[in-house]
């Protein structure tokens, strides 16, 4: 049990390589204004990943890890982090402060 752990939780720490790896694509600049602050994302997986392989290591996981996930608040926390996140790398911030209209005097 002790090699699917080892493997499972190297697994998901690769995963957020792959995604730091993504962030500095070239097809990231185009889709996204602000990619580097997809960056962000990986500590908020970092954090996750840990949790559930540490919660499954105590014993405390009772149900399948898809199922956990759906039934835990914090597991809601992050997925709303990570959508935040995505959310401010798709603005525009140098427009979102040049194009607001002056307020009247």
């Amino acid at each position: 049990m002790e090699l699917v752990a080892t493997l499972g939780s190297n697994s998901g720490y690769l995963a957020v390589l792959v995604m730091a790896l993504y962030v500095n694509s070239q097809e990231v600049r185009v889709l996204y204004q602000n990619p580097m602050l997809l960056l962000l994302i990986c500590p908020l997986l970092l954090f996750w990943i840990s949790r559930i392989w540490m919660i499954a290591h105590r014993g405390q996981m009772h149900d399948d890890p898809i199922v956990f996930a759906l039934k835990d608040p914090i597991s809601y926390v992050i997925g709303a982090l990570a959508l935040a996140v995505l959310w401010m790398a798709t603005l525009s911030w140098s427009n979102a402060f040049i194009s607001t209209p002056a307020l009247p005097r």
